[in-house]
This record gives structure tokens, sequence and C-alpha cells, in this order.
């Protein structure tokens, strides 16, 4: 209850000062042109100031209508600006022959009588089918050939009707105006606080009108018609904007949730990329490995098959693990040479030149990580600089250092400031712009670090940093797990 209280105190302070705003302009004509002070007169300036506004707030309604195609505001908006529209040719009308209306009472009621109906019509029919031409159009040329036929039917022999039968033809149009506000009030697929607004701008701006000639009225209904139009229109603006409001809002929320969507699918990409990237790579050790291993097997030494046959070895239990998803890497205690060496030996049974020695080092890391981190910058070594590659390993003060170098031309300093970055390839590069930063992601994962110190001409290093196997981090239970 005090949430609704505020609510409507809202609504009351938005639609006041809409009303200030559009009774404003009339009182500035009224100030500066002193023979419009007579209310008669005046009231010909509020036509001219309120229809105009009841346009805009058609406007605005056909821009909701176009945000949301809902049925119901489609009719609203016809109705709305055929209202506006009509009301700006009486308005003309009245300017361009002052006093021919009330000579021409009786042709100018059926019209109105005619666009009542219209509008009841409209009303009842919102609330059973779709308009399927665009309600603008529509409002617009319904509201030029009403004005078309109020201009021939003063033309036509004067129908002076009595008082008590304008009164009568009043009372009927009121009739109309009540029950296309009772059809508004039931249309369905629309906020009910809109429904009651709109219906309430029916009812204040039809009673505005029949108040004002060629209806019995004195000064008083003049001043009363005024009244009525300033603050029906700003009803209706407060009404059109308010569910402008809410549509645009309702867009913005669709459009957060499209956007997390499409992050979410593309985090869900790229992680299968990534492991694509892996499972690719290591595959294609395994295939090379084996192929020697069958093609070579006579002539190869002891040695050379055995270190082969380490390597497919490693490489297999490591695809496997890639690829069940349950499988969750921990750091461990893992000896350096035992984990380098299958890379290596790939890489040279390829016709790459790798200069590695071994170190006698054991890190905490998540070897699987590792081996893939090692693999993924000796293969854009070999791919990019086009010499041969040094792997060290060193120990630095608390940490683990693997030093990658090659001889090549170097990264331009434009793509070394992002070179981890997803999709980041440099000039008349053949990859995807994914390895490196799959290997930058598994160093951070493991509490490590990657970086690259590279001189255009002078060569690129890549030195990924690990904890020694003492750190107290890598027992941790919950660190450095591998995306599932």
């Amino acid at each position: 209850m005090t949430y609704r209280a505020e609510d409507l105190l809202r609504a009351g302070l938005r639609i006041l000062a809409l009303a200030f705003f559009i009774a404003l302009p009339i009182a500035i004509v009224m100030w500066l042109v002193p023979a419009t002070r007579d209310l008669d007169r005046a009231a010909l300036v509020h036509e001219l100031v309120v229809y105009p506004s009841v346009l805009v707030g058609g406007m605005l309604l056909y821009v909701c209508w176009r945000l949301a195609h809902n049925e119901t505001t489609a009719w609203l908006t016809a109705v709305v600006t055929l209202v506006g529209v009509q009301g700006l040719g009486v308005a003309a009308i009245r300017i361009a022959q002052p006093g021919a209306m009330g000579e021409h009472a009786g042709w100018l009621a059926g019209i109105d009588l005619a666009v009542q109906t219209l509008m009841v019509v409209m009303a009842a029919n919102a609330a059973r089918r779709a308009l399927t031409v665009d309600p603008l159009l529509v409002a617009v040329v319904g509201g030029v050939l009403v004005t078309v036929a109020r201009m021939a039917a003063l033309g036509l022999p004067t129908t002076a009707l009595t008082e008590n039968q304008l009164r009568g033809l009043a009372l009927v149009l009121f009739a109309g105006q009540v029950l296309t506000a009772a059809l508004v009030l039931r249309l369905p697929h629309s906020p009910r606080w809109l429904r009651a607004r709109i219906g309430v701008v029916a009812v204040v701006l039809g009673l505005s009108h029949l108040m004002i000639s060629p209806y019995p009225a004195n000064e008083a209904g003049n001043g009363v018609a005024i009244g009525l139009g300033v603050l029906g229109t700003a009803v209706l603006l407060d009404a059109a904007y308010m569910l402008l409001k809410v549509l645009l809002q309702r867009q913005r929320s669709t459009v957060r949730s499209l956007h997390d969507r499409v992050e979410h699918l593309e985090a869900g990409v790229r992680i299968d990329r990534a492991r694509l990237h892996e499972i690719g790579t290591t595959l294609a050790g395994i295939a090379n490995a084996s192929t020697l291993l069958h093609h070579e097997s006579f002539t190869m030494t002891p040695d050379r098959r055995r270190a082969l046959e380490r390597a497919v070895d490693s490489e297999a239990a490591r695809l496997l693990r890639l690829m069940d998803k349950r499988h969750v890497a921990r750091p461990e205690e893992t000896d350096l040479d035992a984990l380098l060496e299958p890379v290596v030996t790939a890489h040279r049974e390829r016709g790459r030149v790798v200069h590695w020695e071994s170190c006698g080092l054991k890190a905490s890391c998540r070897p699987d990580d590792i081996a893939e981190v090692v693999n993924i910058l000796l293969e854009n070594a070999a791919q990019h600089a086009g010499t041969g590659t040094e792997l060290t390993v060193r120990r630095v003060g608390s940490s683990i250092r693997l030093h990658v170098s090659d001889q090549g031309p170097g990264i331009p300093p434009d793509v070394a400031g992002n070179l981890f970055a997803w999709g980041r390839r440099g000039p008349g590069s053949n990859g995807q712009g994914i390895g490196l930063h799959i290997a930058h992601r598994l160093m951070t994962e493991q509490g490590g670090d990657l970086v690259v110190l590279s001189c255009p001409g002078a060569g690129t290093t890549f030195v990924a940093s690990l904890p020694e196997a003492s750190e107290d981090w890598g027992d941790a239970d919950d660190g450095g797990k591998r995306d599932a």
C-alpha cells in the first residue's frame, strides 16, 4: 500500500507538471494578445495547443507499438492520433471561418456523431482482432477525411438547431465517449493503468470538445473546457511516456539477457576450441611418433625407440585425461626432466632443432598443463621464428623458470602488447590466435605466470614461472583446477 501511494503521488506530480507546460503557451498567448482574453477565443487557442499535444501522445504510442507490436497499442495509437488530427482540423476551420460552425451545427453534429461511432467501433474491434495496417497512417488519413467532410458541410445549406436539440446531441455524444472509455478498460494485452488513463482521456477530452461551440456553452463552460482539455492531454502524455519507459526498460533487460547468453555461449565455444587445440597438438605428436616407430623401426636405435615409445605413452595418457571432463587436475610435485623429455622428443622427431638439457629440478604444478604450455611455445617458435629453439629450466629464488628462446625476427611492438589475447595473431600468421592465450591461461590458473621478452630483429623469449615443489600453495585442496 505504501508503494502504491508513492506511485500515485509521483504520477500526480508528473501530470501536474505536464499540465503546467501545456497551459503555459495558452497563458502566454492570452497575455501577449489581448484579443484572445475572451474565453471564446481562448478556447480556440487552447485547441491549437491541446490537439498538437494529443498528436505527440499518439506518436509516443506509435513508437511503443513499433517496439512491442502489441495489438492493443496499435488501436490506441489509431484512436488517439485520429482525435488529434481531426481536432486540429476543427481548430483550422474555426480560424478560417469564424461563426460558420454555429450556422451549420446540424451537419457538424452529424459528423461528430459519425466520428464518435467510429471510435466506439475501433475500441470494440481492439479486443477482437489485430489492426492489419499501420495505425498512424490510418489515423492521419481518417482525420484528414473528417476535416474535409467538415469543410464540405460548411458549403451546405445552414442547419441551425435549437438549443435543446444541440443538448440532446451532446448527451448522445457524451454517452458514446463513456462507452468508448468502457471498451478501452476491457482491452486485453495491455497494462491496467494504461487502460484506465486512456479511458479517462477519452471522457475528459470528449467532454472538453462538447463544451465548445457549436454546442451550447457560455464563457464559464469554455473555461471548464480549457481546463479539461489541458488535464486530459497531460494524462495522455504521462500514460504514453510511462508506457514507452516500461517498454524501453524491458528492451534493455532483454538485451542484457541476450548479451549474457551470448557471452555464456562464447565462453563455452572458447573452452571447446581451447580443448580441441590441446587435443589437436597432442594427437599431432602421437601421430608423428607413431609414424616414425612404424616406418623406421629397422633403422632406429634402441635408445631412440624407447624415447619415442615414452613420448607416445605420455601423450596418449595426457590425451585420455583431456578427453575425460571429470578429470580435475591439481598441482603436484613434478619431475620437470621426466615431464619435458617426451615433449622435446616429439618436436625433435618432427625435424625441429630444440636445445634442451636435463636440470634435475622439481616444481609444484599441473603436469599436463605445463606439457601443453611448453608444446605451444615450441610450436609457436617453429612456425614464426624459423630457427632453432632453446629450452632452459632454471631456479630463480623460490621459483622455477622455463625459458623458450628463438633467434627469429621478434614480435612487432603493436602485437606484443596484447599477444595473449584470444584470437590475437601477428602479421602473416596462419594460426588461430588461440595457442598463446591457452598457454597464458594455463599458467595463471595454477599460480604461475607467462611473459614475453622480445626485441624486433633480436629474437623472442617466453618465460614461464612456477613455484618450487616445496611451496605451500601446491598443497591447497582447491588450487588451480582445470576448466571442466
